[in-house]
């Protein structure tokens, strides 16, 4: 039964569209691998629909080719199909089978994402964001949902010149002066660690089911720079959360199960209603005064229960 709450840690990673999403996740395997020979991982990689023909690219694969051979790592790519949310139906589901097959951690890497599309927060243990400098001012992506799913925030490719400057406007916004267990802050030049020694405590609201303080990285995905310091972070929280994230685990389940009773008692439901003329019998009844709305949905169901024990 433990084996349905594998994976040990489910990050989703977001942000906008050209921020570096499946560079920094190949990064992350790449560093996991040297770091974890034994460990299995899993990608899921959510590629955008065409609005008018429903296909998609699904070109986030082709960033992480060079573990194309590995035994050991697992890659599914998958179409959004127009579904909002930057997650594609059936995620879940593909979460548990790498999780059944023993992968320890898994990524799900979104559609890139607008500040309400933030569904991702209700599939991962951590959700990363990842900015990238050029991109305008990055820091209006923050703004509303993206600001409270955050647990880490990423400045990616750190080797262009406005980086340093993005990542200190972030720690600024995010009022942040974390520090590493090395004792200076996560992703910052020893120099820079200087002017963040003010603990100001973040002042958004966090996600509900959270008690992780956000931390910022400055990294370049493509060249590797401080990639090493982000897994150790991610190995840190897994060491601290993973048996908070297994009872979330649980309820995520069991919130599952509901969902699929409700749907699924949707479903006869309206199998019952077209046998009755899209129900127009019980509305008559209501309309004439002989039943209330109540009673006429539990009719229904009652109806439904039976035609379901006849079958």
């Amino acid at each position: 039964a433990d084996r349905l709450l594998l994976p040990r840690m489910l990050v989703g990673i977001t942000g906008a569209p050209g921020s570096g999403k499946s560079t920094l996740t190949d990064a992350l395997i790449r560093a996991y691998r040297q770091r974890h020979p034994a460990y299995r991982l899993g990608v899921v990689a959510v590629d955008p629909s065409s609005p008018f023909t429903g296909g998609a690219v699904l070109g986030d694969r082709v960033r992480m080719m060079r573990h194309a051979t590995d035994p050991l790592v697992f890659v599914r790519s998958m179409a959004s199909r127009g579904h909002l949310g930057g997650l594609a139906l059936g995620v879940k589901g593909v979460i548990r089978v790498m999780g059944l097959i023993g992968c320890e951690v898994v990524f799900v890497e979104t559609v890139g994402v607008g500040q309400s599309e933030v569904e991702v927060a209700s599939v991962a243990d951590l959700v990363m964001i990842v900015l990238a400098p050029g991109q305008g001012d990055s820091i209006q992506l923050l703004k509303a949902g993206l600001m409270e799913i955050g647990d880490l925030f990423i400045v990616n490719k750190a080797d262009r010149p406005d980086a340093a400057r993005l990542h200190a406007d972030l720690l600024s916004m995010l009022r942040i002066a974390q520090a590493d267990p090395f004792g200076h802050h996560a992703g910052l030049p020893a120099e820079e660690d200087a002017d963040q020694d003010l603990a100001w405590g973040p002042l958004i609201t966090r996600r509900p089911g959270t008690n992780i303080e956000p931390r910022t990285y400055l990294v370049s995905g493509e060249q590797g720079q401080g990639v090493e310091d982000l897994v150790s972070g991610l190995d840190d929280l897994a060491s601290t959360h993973a048996p908070g994230w297994q009872q979330q685990r649980r309820q995520m389940i069991a919130e599952e199960v509901r969902e699929a009773v409700l749907e699924e008692a949707g479903r006869r439901v309206r199998q019952t209603l077209r046998g009755m003329g899209e129900g127009q019998e019980p509305v008559a009844a209501v309309l004439g005064g002989a039943l209330s709305v109540g009673d006429a949905a539990a009719r229904l169901l009652r109806e439904t229960c039976q035609q379901k024990g006849q079958a």
